[in-house]
């Protein structure tokens, strides 16, 4: 189903079959959007497919290893190649920012419904999660969009990798009493699944 097919029901959240990750830019400019932001950028790989689209984008990330990121990401020389790695694949695009800074220093620096859409994959820990989700919903403008990767939990035991993202989302949805809301990357009818849809991503539409 397409994207913009799916948006047309509502749910908590409806699931948008067959509908991958990879589909988000395009159908952010079918949309009509312009100009939005990442959180957490990792290598930029992501935030290169919403370049790609023509979109405007903010690429925000302390590149900061932290406790409950992947093995790889609690090196602090690793985050710093990562960081390297992102300025070189950005250079030959010149509507992209990169902001070496925390979501929430840098989320103070954009203005209330200044953004078309953000998209949050960052610290995926319960109070970074929330956190992320209260401060830019804020900064998106009505009609926009804020999405996000990784629509699961893992176990209260977790000590290596911790994902919290699905029980924030739904309390934030519960609270705000949004009715149009979206889980997309269950791939029913393709024979191929990349990396992407691993694990589901939802959406809000404002």
């Amino acid at each position: 189903m397409k994207f913009t097919d799916g948006v047309k029901h509502k749910g908590k959240p409806f699931e948008i079959p067959d509908a991958p990750r990879s589909g988000l830019p395009q159908f952010f400019v079918e949309m009509g959007y312009k100009v939005g932001a990442e959180i957490g950028v990792y290598k930029g790989e992501f935030t290169e497919k919403f370049c790609k689209a023509g979109l405007t984008m903010y690429a925000i990330d302390p590149w900061a290893a932290y406790k409950g990121a992947g093995r790889t990401q609690q090196d602090q020389a690793r985050q710093d190649f990562l960081y390297g790695h992102t300025q070189r694949l950005f250079a030959p695009y010149k509507d992209v920012a990169i902001i070496r800074k925390t979501s929430m220093d840098a989320s103070k620096e954009f203005k209330v419904k200044s953004l078309d859409f953000v998209y949050i994959d960052g610290d995926h820990r319960f109070p970074s999660i929330a956190n992320d989700i209260y401060a830019w919903y804020s900064k998106v403008k009505k009609g926009g969009a804020i999405a996000g990767h990784d629509y699961f939990c893992t176990s209260p035991g977790a000590s290596n990798v911790i994902c919290e993202v699905k029980p924030v989302v739904d309390a934030f949805v519960e609270a705000m009493g949004i009715e149009n809301f979206y889980s997309f990357g269950r791939m029913i009818q393709s024979e191929t699944r990349t990396k992407d849809d691993k694990y589901l991503s939802w959406m809000i539409l404002k």
